[in-house]
């Protein structure tokens, strides 16, 4: 069933990897729609502004009026609203779909930008280092391919899939890599499963109309190095596994599940609750959740029931304010400990949720009446706000200035699974003081 472009509107720009996600995504589901080229350097246009006024980038979705953010998000909204048509993207499988999304989270967070640094740095050295990275990701890549999808055609299976629009949507800026820096990265000889797949993936017609001639994308990168230097990577990983294999009211037995972290982590805070056992290993930036000898991996927050389906317009704004709150809002907030600039920042990250609160959440918490993703997002760092305010003798959730977020913050705290979890503020500020700091300082 195609839609009408009346209906669906996509802003974006013919050289983004994440606007070309979008198009396979509704080329796969038979979607029309309306696209409008934007300008992303200089004057920008009052619909982006309008439409995504947190990170003011491609791509948006404008569905029925209401615009969807986050390549992510959008993917995942496209193949849950038009579910009956065309072929699936994620997978049915719980574990097969938190798997995806993790090496999505890892393609993009570590993978690509390593990747265009080979023709960002202009030192040999740094150039070697940063293939050498891309050699490394593409190897992890390979053997997962190997571990998991090994004699599928697809990572999806027989159908191009999730994980395959995100590895793919980076194929055409590979190629360009390639011929600038003189390398072949998905070397046949290096990584034979994967250049078998890209040259299947780069075969099908949906992906052929939206991956451009690489004559365009080296004119985009020789002709626009300051566009190349300052392209930035934030997208979001949502996990769906652990929340709906064991329901909220449901108990587990710790020798079912097993939770890795670090006491301080807002984190691994996020995942700890009920019986589930806490490891503290120190010092290192990884949360694991293993069931049934399944081992998942990530930073974000793993909820079904906790995240409703992503088919509600509602639901992708509280996705892209989580977003917001890891990759924009905490990342300033605890610079406040290090530079007093960083202060305004976090106000400022304040001042927009606080208004996205007033404008879409009436209720006790921002999910309703009980925690919900968003909730658990933000309230992971409650421990930590408060030792930053300790340290830093100031108040960010001031009830003067932030009045729904203070009365929320109370609400929160006052739920009995996070106040066991939520970190005392002395135990953090003297875990500041007797390691981090050092650390930072060094």
């Amino acid at each position: 069933m195609a839609v009408s472009g009346d209906e669906v509107k996509l802003l974006g720009t013919w050289a983004s990897p994440y606007a070309i996600r979008v198009k396979i995504a509704l080329g796969l589901k038979g979607v029309s729609y309306e696209y409008l080229e934007q300008q992303l350097r200089e004057n920008k246009s009052e619909l982006l502004l309008k439409s995504n006024p947190v990170y003011k980038k491609v791509p948006v979705l404008i569905h029925k009026d209401q615009p969807i953010c986050e390549s992510a998000i959008i993917v995942q909204y496209i193949d849950e609203v038009w579910a009956g048509v065309g072929p699936a993207i994620l997978p049915s499988d719980p574990y097969e779909r938190a798997i995806a999304r993790f090496w999505a989270v890892y393609i993009d967070d570590k993978w690509f930008p390593a990747t265009i640094k080979i023709i960002k740095v202009k030192d040999e050295k740094e150039k070697a280092e940063a293939i050498e990275q891309s050699f490394a990701g593409l190897s992890l890549l390979e053997e997962a391919y190997k571990k998991s999808f090994k004699g599928k055609p697809f990572f999806g299976g027989d159908n191009i899939g999730y994980l395959d629009i995100a590895f793919g949507s980076f194929l055409g800026w590979v190629r360009a890599i390639e011929k600038i820096s003189d390398i072949k990265l998905i070397d046949e000889a290096k990584f034979p499963l994967l250049a078998k797949w890209a040259e299947r993936f780069g075969s099908v017609t949906t992906v052929k109309e939206n991956i451009r001639r690489l004559t365009r994308w080296l004119s985009i990168i020789r002709s626009h190095s300051k566009f190349v230097a300052r392209l930035h990577i934030v997208v979001y990983s949502t996990i769906a596994f652990v929340r709906k294999l064991f329901p909220y009211n449901m108990a587990v037995s710790g020798d079912e599940v097993k939770l890795l972290g670090t006491w301080a982590s807002p984190y691994a805070i996020r995942d700890s609750r009920g019986e589930l056992r806490v490891s503290e290993q120190q010092l290192r930036e990884i949360r694991v959740s293993s069931s049934s000898n399944q081992t998942l991996c990530t930073r974000s927050l793993a909820g079904v029931g906790l995240h409703p389906s992503l088919g509600s317009i509602r639901t992708c704004h509280r996705a892209l304010l989580a977003v917001y709150i890891d990759d924009k809002w905490f990342s300033a907030t605890i610079k406040i400990i290090k530079k007093a600039e960083a202060i305004e920042q976090s106000f400022a990250g304040l001042s927009l949720l606080e208004e996205a609160y007033k404008k879409t959440s009436k209720e006790a918490l921002l999910r309703g009446d009980n925690i919900g993703y968003l909730d658990i997002a933000f309230g992971s760092f409650l421990g930590w706000v408060k030792a930053i305010e300790k340290i830093s003798d100031i108040k960010l959730i001031d009830e003067a200035k932030f009045p729904l977020l203070a009365k929320w913050a109370v609400h929160f705290c006052s739920v009995a699974t996070a106040k066991e979890h939520i970190p005392k503020t002395d135990k953090v500020v003297e875990y500041y003081s007797k390691v981090l700091k050092a650390l930072w300082n060094a």
